[in-house]
């Protein structure tokens, strides 16, 4: 008996991939990134002190560091600013303060306070302040800090300076 050829027919189907999930994940991965990158901040010019101690910290994982300038406006006046934003009395800077600290909301508790009320912020704040600025103005940052119950402040310095800021040529 003879044997039929069975021609054989393929389809041609093709290969499509659903695109939607790359899509997401892409998405997905920008999110994560902009929320995870530190952005750069343009910081204001301030002529920091020269400090022999001077140590460098490296941020904590997870941390979040305020900037504080106390530093001279383009007429010469001392001004105070939030994160190179505009000048502040120092009571706009409590209510500045506390608001990042309430935005924050990382706590840990007072030792000298076991009040709920009384709690801790684990926001960072530095101060950059101006070799030339007056020192009252340093210490209404520093009571700004305590009554937004932030406890973590530190002051910028500089190890070295190699020519004279205030040198007019």
């Amino acid at each position: 008996m003879a044997k039929k050829k069975r021609k054989i027919v393929l389809a041609r189907k093709g290969v499509d991939m659903d695109m939607t999930p790359m899509i997401d994940i892409v998405f997905l991965l920008i999110v994560f990134f902009m929320v995870v990158t530190e952005l750069t901040v343009q910081q204001a010019e301030v002529i920091l002190p020269v400090a022999s101690e001077a140590t460098v910290e490296e941020p904590q994982p997870g941390s979040r560091i305020l900037f504080v300038n106390v530093s001279f406006d383009s007429e010469g006046k001392e001004i105070v600013q939030l994160m190179n934003g505009p000048a502040m009395t120092a009571e706009q800077l409590t209510l500045a303060l506390r608001q990042e600290a309430e935005a924050y909301d990382l706590w840990e508790d007072n030792p000298a306070n076991p009040d709920p009320a009384a709690r801790l912020s684990r926001l960072e704040v530095t101060i950059r302040c101006d070799q030339g600025a007056e020192a009252g103005n340093i210490h209404k940052v520093f009571g700004a800090c305590q009554k937004a119950r932030i406890y973590k402040v530190r002051c910028a310095a500089i190890g070295e300076r190699f020519e004279d800021p205030y040198k007019v040529e």
